[in-house]
């Protein structure tokens, strides 16, 4: 498939050939995108990954790879910085993508199996250790596997399953010094794993509590932070049917912060590269961005999709960007609104139109 730069719409809009299900970036300017129409729709809808670069300053974004992934389509990506690889989930197997901006390649370097039982059996991510030694992958048939990784061509071999299967696995990650290892399932928890031990027996079991809600509530994703009082872990989770909330737990299972996002499920949740600012996408189709640790809203968009917010990626300083099932992208500087400047402007208007009331007062006396 020939690469196109994306069609503009209203501004900070993008709109792709393909509705997308997956994306995700380096932390800088180059993001990819996944989707397509599946097996039975390869001709209308061809099932692609895409890799883009963005200009900050200018706004501006850019094609320059893509990947034909024939009749599967692709549902997750991830990336490594440590070992510059992608990793993309297509039905039960992992793919493991190397791009060269220089060349505008983006190639496919293997793949393996990770998900084997079920009548449809499906991987729902997978997910590089920090130090690119290591790969969990998660899916449908409920277990948490961990696999070796040698080089990015050679297929890895699995280590170990971590603990009993459970329900559906997903979400997974890794800490910063790749030696814990966190994931939650459909039963609505998360468990954790100190992967210096020979035994396969999780440590502890997170839930998420929340006086706003009477209801029990799902940990659908998890990430490690840094906080000041050391590391951490923080949850996006809702109820069946919403709300949602993010909070930030110790590793003792101690809640530290809790912010709630909507009142709707939530789909997707990222951080930028220095880990003080996390955005997170809505079923409803807006994204909202917290500075972490402290959970207060940094800046909300309105509702820019018209489908849910499938995946969002931190680009450069200041930009996220989220995608869409509707086939859009759309890119929202995240820089915090300065209150104290809308104000002086609010009444510099007020002072202005006053004026101009005095003035016509004055003509209509005369």
């Amino acid at each position: 498939m020939a690469m196109k730069d994306l069609d503009a719409g209203k501004p900070g809009t993008y709109y792709t050939p393909f509705p997308i299900l997956a994306l995700v970036g380096d932390g800088n300017k180059t993001f990819l995108t996944a989707g397509g129409g599946g097996s039975r729709s390869t001709k209308e809808v061809p099932n692609v990954v895409h890799a883009h670069e963005y200009d900050e300053a200018t706004g501006k974004t850019n094609a320059i790879a893509v990947l034909d992934t024939g009749k599967t389509v692709v549902v997750g990506l991830s990336y490594c910085k440590a070992a510059s690889t992608w990793l993309a989930s297509a039905k039960n197997l992992c793919k493991v993508l190397s791009l060269d901006t220089q060349k505008n390649t983006l190639t496919e370097l293997c793949e393996f199996e990770t998900e084997s039982q079920g009548k449809a059996p499906e991987q729902n991510f997978a997910k590089f250790s920090p130090d690119g030694k290591m790969i969990v992958t998660g899916g449908t048939d409920g277990q948490v596997k961990l696999w070796k990784c040698d080089k990015p061509a050679e297929i890895p071999k699995l280590l170990r399953d971590c603990g009993a299967k459970t329900k559906e696995i997903v979400d997974a990650d890794f800490s910063d010094d790749s030696k814990l290892l966190a994931a939650c399932d459909d039963s609505g928890v998360c468990r954790l794993w100190d992967l210096g031990k020979e035994d396969d027996q999780e440590g502890q079991v997170f839930t998420f509590e929340t006086s706003a809600v009477k209801g029990r509530i799902f940990i659908k994703l998890c990430r490690f932070i840094q906080t000041p009082e050391g590391q951490a872990l923080i949850f996006g989770a809702n109820g069946p049917r919403g709300p949602a909330f993010v909070g930030i737990y110790g590793l003792d299972g101690t809640k530290k912060k809790e912010a709630k996002v909507g009142e709707e499920p939530l789909k997707c949740l990222t951080f930028d590269s220095s880990y003080e600012k996390v955005c997170v996408g809505m079923a409803s189709g807006f994204k909202t961005v917290f500075s972490c640790p402290n959970l207060k809203v940094l800046k909300k968009s309105k509702v820019v999709h018209e489908l849910p917010t499938e995946a969002v990626a931190m680009l450069g300083a200041k930009t996220v960007v989220s995608g869409s099932g509707d086939r859009s992208l759309h890119f929202l500087d995240c820089t915090p609104d300065n209150n104290l400047t809308k104000y002086i402007i609010f009444i510099l208007a007020c002072l202005i139109i006053m004026q101009q009331l005095a003035l016509m007062i004055a003509m209509k006396q005369k």
